[in-house]
């Protein structure tokens, strides 16, 4: 995806990892996405899901501080891709703790969960017949941004970096190689051509195309480094990647701060990969 973004699109779009927060593995996780002298193999940011705050609480309380300390030296760009516990009423007390020069040292904001009320009871407006309704959540969400001050300047986030050692083989994470799935070569030429005109999902859709994959699934036949297909650089640590971001985007904090985002799980990891696009409002 890196490698066709960089010679097919007029922009830099990151792309990288939204992960569950399992304590087992998100340390070997997040290095994972970001070590390697590879740079094309490395993700542009790491990202996880957060709900251990949980209104009334603190930085020490709901170990977020310990959290920062852990990631304080990491090389990504990294944030919270969902946050918000609804255990009790949700003051939403942590934005102003997220957007504090404290953890925007380490953590580039995140995004509220989740915009339109399910059946889980995350919602922050009920949707009905088109019509948007904004509940009690979202209006104490509001006031709490409006309430927090961005932070200035770095808000001490480092700025010298280097990728960090790759995770050894563990119980936790079955991952002994470094090899990366080889791309399929009718793909190629996609990115000097382009992807041309998406046939969309219906029939012969784009779900029923390609060819399966050469490569072994233990990666053992894999590919030792990528091979760079476009015409670009890595764009690894140069974009801020959501909207509601602090110490790398200080976009004001508007009535449409939270943003859903979605997780599917794989049977390796039970995670999702997952592109996103950097967007300012």
């Amino acid at each position: 995806m890196r490698q066709y973004i960089s010679k097919q699109a007029d922009r830099a779009i990151p792309v990288g990892y939204s992960s569950a927060d399992v304590a087992e593995n998100i340390e070997q996780q997040a290095n994972y996405f970001a070590c390697g002298e590879d740079e094309w193999a490395r993700s542009d940011f790491f990202a996880f899901n957060d709900y251990s705050w949980c209104s009334p609480s603190t930085l020490q309380t709901s170990g977020w501080a310990t959290k920062v300390e852990t990631y304080s030296d990491y090389s990504l760009p990294m944030f919270l891709s969902e946050f918000g516990c609804i255990t009790n009423t949700r003051k939403w007390d942590e934005i102003a703790a997220l957007y504090s020069d404290e953890v925007a040292a380490a953590w580039s904001g995140g995004l509220a969960y989740e915009y339109t009320l399910e059946e889980n009871g995350y919602g922050l407006v009920e949707l009905k017949e088109g019509k948007v309704t904004p509940n009690n959540d979202f209006d104490r969400l509001k006031d709490a941004y409006a309430n927090t001050t961005n932070p200035t300047g770095p808000a001490g986030a480092r700025k010298d970096t280097q990728a960090p050692d790759c995770p050894p083989k563990s119980k936790e994470w079955e991952v002994d190689t470094l090899n990366l799935p080889a791309i399929p070569q009718p793909a190629k030429k996609f990115m000097n051509d382009g992807a041309g005109k998406g046939p969309g999902l219906g029939g012969d859709g784009s779900h029923w195309g390609g060819t399966a994959s050469s490569t072994s699934p233990d990666l053992s036949d894999g590919e030792e480094t990528s091979e760079n297909l476009g015409n670009g650089s890595p764009s690894s640590g140069t974009s801020s990647a959501a909207s509601g971001g602090s110490s790398n985007s200080t976009e004001e904090q508007g009535e449409n701060a939270a943003v859903s985002v979605s997780g599917a799980s794989s049977a390796m990891f039970g995670f999702v990969l997952m592109a996103l696009v950097a967007f300012f409002v």
